[in-house]
C-alpha cells in the first residue's frame, strides 16, 4: 500500500523526542493524522503516545504505507485538514501562526508518478484552505513553488525562503506581546469537534 513502511521514522522520533506522550508535553501538542477508509480527520491530544500519531501525520499517500491504528489505516493528516489551525485554538492558543506552503509552479508539469500524485494533493488543497484561514492570525508562506516535492537537496534555499517570510511577518507578531493578554479569538471548539 506504499513504497515504503515508516518504522524508520519510528527509530528516528525515539531518538529524537525527550517526552513520548502528550500528557508529558511542556506545550500542549495536537496532531491531525487521516482515516483513510473514512476520509475524516482524526485528532490525538491531550494524552497517550505520540510516536504513532506522528508516524501516521507523516504517511503521505502512495509513498508510505498507511498506519493502522484501532482498526483503522492513518495517512498523512493534511489529506483531510491542511493545516490545524481550529485545533491550535481548542488546545489553548491566543494567536495562530499558519504556514502554508504553496503548490509547485504551473511553469513546471510533472515528469512522474509521484510529481502527479503530488500536484493532485495541492488541487485538492486550495479548495479548503478558507477554513484553516479564518481561525489563523497570519498566514505565513514561504516562496518555495520552484522546489519539487522530492527536492531534498533544496535545504539551504528552503530556509533561506522560510527566514525571509518569516521576518516578514515579525513586525506583526511582535505587536502581540506588547498587547495585554486577549481572550482566545476565533472559534473555540470542544475537543473531537473538528468538522470534517
Amino acid at each position: 500500500m506504499g513504497f515504503a513502511a515508516s518504522m524508520c521514522m519510528q527509530h528516528f522520533l525515539e531518538r529524537l523526542l525527550k517526552c513520548y506522550r502528550f500528557e508529558q508535553m511542556q506545550i500542549p501538542l495536537g496532531v491531525i493524522a487521516t482515516d483513510l477508509c473514512a476520509g475524516k480527520p482524526v485528532t490525538f491530544r491531550d494524552s497517550g503516545d505520540v510516536i504513532l500519531p506522528i508516524r501516521a501525520s507523516c504517511s503521505y499517500p502512495g509513498l508510505f504505507q498507511p498506519v493502522p491504528h484501532q482498526g483503522r489505516l492513518l495517512v498523512d493528516g493534511a489529506v483531510s485538514l491542511e493545516i490545524p489551525a481550529l485545533l491550535a485554538r481548542q488546545l489553548g492558543a491566543t494567536h495562530v501562526i499558519a504556514v502554508h506552503l504553496p503548490g509547485q509552479s504551473e511553469a513546471l508539469p510533472p515528469r512522474n508518478m509521484f510529481q502527479v500524485v503530488s500536484r493532485s494533493f495541492q488541487i485538492l488543497m486550495e479548495n479548503g484552505e478558507s477554513a484553516w484561514r479564518a481561525a489563523s492570525d497570519i498566514v505565513i508562506t514561504p516562496a518555495v513553488e520552484a522546489v519539487e516535492w522530492d527536492g531534498f537537496a533544496s535545504g539551504p534555499e528552503l530556509l533561506r525562503a522560510g527566514q525571509a517570510a518569516g521576518l516578514e511577518a515579525l513586525p506583526k507578531i511582535q505587536s502581540w506581546l506588547a498587547e495585554p493578554r486577549l481572550a482566545v479569538p476565533g472559534p473555540l471548539l470542544a475537543p473531537g469537534s473538528l468538522p470534517a
